[in-house]
């Protein structure tokens, strides 16, 4: 899990107290982020002639105190017109500034939250290389090349895994892309004092960060499996949202993997593999994982490494160590009350009889 935010902005000139809100809710998604993400800290802002990046393995929070990053935010302007941020939870790729996003690539920003599952296929496809191991920086070089709306469907609708982005061109940035498909959160609200759309992964986040700084503007979570254009251009009093429909495809092992939901069953005898296990089948083949890759304990939620989970073939679940003990521990209690129930009915049966 990760978060994205930003907001997309219509040129024009901004007073003190304008600019000091512009950027006041910029560092406040950049630190509510944080509890999706603490393993590096992203913003790239676009302008019409020039783009500005930062990234740094650093939770935000900290980040947030340093003046490396408020030189940064100083650097939103009047002529700021994309804002691309990002707190990043590690999965694939391990912890260093160059794995923290946005991605650049030949003609794209980006962020991503989620995990992109067939990119091997499509970067090879496309004749496309990454720099890093990354996942998420293989969406952008996919998406190399294309100039048009429909380019970008045709190739985001072939991607499996589960998504929510944000993306400029690079060269173009008059325009936001924001998609997400069923698995991911993605919210916007549009702010028509300052003819800015915020977008964030938490609405409550937006919500509390508007509120904050005096701005006013409805949350609401954009359609899944819909590509929305933002063109500054076209902000007035609304922003004008275009969408059109482009279905990513989700990918259903991740999802078993990553969102299961059936409440552990202690009548029925777990049966748990180690990585190790899973690797000799050849379980991990084409995801990406690897012993590093953090998901979450599906009981208690808390993050892991996969190497230190156990995977429960019953119910198809990940489980930290503890919860994997409390599992195989309220099975064999209640396999022995139900031993000690079928006891005491052979006595009353004996009695009986």
């Amino acid at each position: 899990m990760c978060g994205i935010y930003g907001f997309a902005r219509k040129e024009g000139p901004l007073n003190m107290l304008e600019r000091f809100r512009l950027r006041g809710v910029v560092m406040d998604l950049a630190f509510l982020n944080e509890t999706r993400g603490r393993d590096g800290t992203g913003i790239a802002l676009l302008f019409p002639e020039k783009r500005i990046m930062f990234k740094e393995a650093t939770p935000a929070g900290k980040l947030l105190k340093t003046k490396r990053f408020q030189g940064m935010i100083r650097e939103i302007t009047d002529r700021t017109q994309v804002c691309l941020g990002h707190t990043r939870l590690a999965t694939i790729g391990d912890i260093r500034n160059a794995h923290c996003h946005p991605f650049e690539s030949e003609h794209f920003l980006g962020v991503h939250n989620g995990h992109f599952m067939n990119r091997e296929a499509l970067l090879k496809k496309y004749g496309k290389e990454t720099e890093t191991p990354v996942d998420s920086e293989a969406i952008f070089r996919v998406l190399d090349g294309e100039a048009n709306v429909k380019g970008l469907i045709s190739k985001l609708s072939e991607m499996e895994g589960d998504f929510a982005l944000g993306f400029s061109f690079k060269y173009d940035p008059h325009r936001l892309f924001l998609i997400r498909n069923a698995d991911k959160p993605l919210h916007v609200a549009y702010a028509p004092g300052l003819r800015t759309l915020f977008w964030s992964s938490d609405a409550e986040h937006l919500e509390y960060a508007l509120a904050r700084n005096g701005l006013k503007g409805s949350v609401w979570a954009i359609k899944e499996d819909h590509l929305y254009i933002a063109d500054v251009r076209n902000f007035t009093a609304k922003s004008h949202l275009r969408k059109t429909a482009c279905k990513m495809k989700s990918y259903e092992g991740a999802r078993e993997m990553l969102l299961a939901e059936d409440d552990f069953r202690p009548g029925r005898q777990p049966a748990f593999f180690s990585f190790d296990d899973l690797q000799e089948f050849g379980f991990f083949e084409g995801s990406g994982m690897n012993e590093h890759s953090k998901i979450p304990c599906a009981i208690c939620h808390q993050e892991s490494e996969t190497g230190e989970l156990f995977y429960d073939e019953m119910s198809r679940r990940f489980l930290c160590d503890a919860c994997s003990f409390d599992c195989l521990d309220s099975y064999e209690n209640g396999q022995r009350q139900t031993q000690g129930q079928e006891e005491v009915r052979e006595l009353f049966e004996v009695a009986a009889g």
